[in-house]
């Protein structure tokens, strides 16, 4: 989750460099690189160091460096977008998948490259890509450019690229995103006391010319593995195959609950009585009522009807080559 608050820095900072490299990077071209850094992502505990060292880490590569900050939400999108027509090579994402989100939404059936210096709560998709989470480590990654195509999913007419999620965990993502406090903690605390106050509400959902009708705990459609901190909802999924994971879990107490979480960080849940599995490139939802849904870890309103579809192979992003989540 990603709150943007307006800071009195300038957005572009320009700065270009050329060392020689002493490590098995010299090789490597000079590149012009544009970074899109969320300062208040929750894995960033003090945005000036942070963006030092993104800085010198890649002037010490030898390449040239834009490094721009966002000040409200929407603008790594609109930064992204400007990005595609300033012949850059990579467009790195600098904070969590809410940041993530926004600057992979503007770089959607383009050329462009996005990179993940993974600073979030969560990390959904770094960590479905196999990114590390160390500067140096994922600045490598980036340089060496293994490019692959990944899938990207579209609720109505907002993109995601982790899962869209509708029930429990899009109420407890706004819960979240209002609460002072970023971490696996607070988000666990928030969880537990919604549990007992949260009431399933009936909706249908309709995929591979199927309908189900029920008042679900959540249902996830998955375009990668987890949710973000090692929660892995849709173990089977891939990023490149052009179809979702759907899992719905129903209506279950809280030591059902309680039972499912070491399975979810196991990546057990098919284990899980009460969840069941589909596969399918587009899901549709009809609910009573506008409501939440959850995309990317951020909660958004949207009305009762909710179309999602596939998008195959439109996002290049920069990812390890060992990742699990990627069809070879």
């Amino acid at each position: 989750m990603n709150i943007f608050i307006p800071l009195n820095l300038d957005i572009d900072i320009l700065i270009t460099q050329a060392h020689e490299s002493d490590d098995n990077l010299s090789s490597i071209m000079k590149k012009k690189i544009i970074l899109i850094l969320n300062p208040v992502a929750g894995g960033i505990k003090n945005k000036e160091k942070v963006s030092k060292n993104i800085i010198d880490y890649f002037t010490a590569k030898g390449q040239e460096i834009i490094l721009k900050q966002t000040t409200r939400r929407g603008e790594a999108t609109k930064f992204a977008q400007q990005a595609v027509g300033e012949n850059v090579d990579y467009v790195i994402a600098v904070g969590g998948d809410g940041t993530i989100n926004e600057v992979a939404s503007g770089l959607v059936n383009t050329d462009v490259a996005m990179g993940i210096l993974p600073f979030g709560s969560g990390n959904g998709l770094a960590r479905s890509l196999n990114i590390p989470r160390k500067i140096e480590q994922a600045g490598q990654l980036i340089l060496k450019g293994n490019i692959c195509s990944i899938d990207v999913g579209r609720a109505n007419d907002r993109y995601f690229f982790v899962l869209a999620g509708v029930g429990f965990d899009a109420v407890v993502g706004k819960r979240f995103d209002e609460f002072p406090r970023r971490g696996p903690i607070p988000y666990f605390y928030l969880g537990v006391k919604e549990f007992f106050i949260y009431k399933p509400e009936w909706l249908k959902i309709s995929f591979n010319s199927k309908t189900l009708e029920l008042n679900p705990f959540v249902i996830a459609v998955a375009n990668c593995q987890q949710y973000g901190n090692g929660a892995i909802i849709a173990p089977e999924a891939k990023l490149n195959d052009g179809l979702f994971d759907i899992c719905i879990v129903h209506r279950l107490s809280f030591l059902q609950l309680f039972s499912a979480i070491p399975k979810l960080f196991k990546g057990q849940v098919q284990k899980f009585r009460e969840a069941e599995f589909h596969k399918s490139p587009a899901v549709r939802i009809e609910r009573k009522r506008a409501a939440l849904i959850n995309l990317d870890g951020e909660a958004v309103l949207e009305g009762p009807e909710v179309k999602i579809s596939i998008l195959p192979r439109a996002l290049n992003v920069i990812a390890s080559q060992n990742s699990s989540c990627l069809s070879k």
